[in-house]
């Protein structure tokens, strides 16, 4: 069948409820292999997606914690990304949950920044570490005003809030 893009499977894997399980795969993997580049880079990370599927398990932060220690990465070298188009308000436990993995040192991104549910206030709620801005808002940045001047006010407020910024999407300089 050729390339088979996560747009093609993931809603697959959350209706079935194997994204549960693919998704902690995908974790370990992900830790394993920064491990081994961390004998190098002693400070990389990586960033791995979770599903808001995986958010509603009850000892999602338990499985989690329990990969970290197996794989003998600490948490710092972590960020977990969850998708804006998810509505994190209906995630009855949350900010528990994203405490929980803070005071493990994972850092949480909000991927997709500015496509979905987040507002700036919610954000500011959430206590988020990185906000990556979707590459939608970069590829049309010359249409007009309006995207570029959207995304220095999604800068701005990142910055003011002590937020990373990420901008998806950036292929030339005109862009950057």
């Amino acid at each position: 069948r050729g390339n088979v893009y996560p747009s093609d499977f993931i809603h697959i894997l959350e209706k079935s409820h194997l994204i549960n399980k693919v998704g902690l795969w995908v974790l370990e993997e992900a830790l394993l292999q920064c491990r081994e580049w961390r004998k190098t880079l002693s400070d990389i990370r990586v960033s791995v997606n979770f599903s808001i599927v995986q958010l509603e398990e009850m000892d999602i932060v338990d499985k989690v914690l329990d990969i970290i220690d197996k794989t003998g990465v600490p948490g710092n070298a972590l960020t977990i990304e969850i998708t804006e188009s998810i509505q994190l308000q209906e995630i009855k436990n949350f900010g528990e949950i994203f405490e929980r993995f803070r005071a493990a040192g994972i850092e949480i991104s909000i991927d997709d920044f500015g496509t979905g549910y987040s507002n700036m206030g919610y954000l500011k709620q959430l206590k988020v570490d990185e906000i990556k801005i979707d590459r939608l808002f970069i590829s049309n940045i010359d249409e007009g005003t309006y995207n570029y001047k959207l995304i220095y006010n999604m800068i701005e407020f990142a910055r003011t809030n002590s937020i990373r910024i990420c901008c998806e999407g950036v292929e030339d300089m005109h862009q950057l």
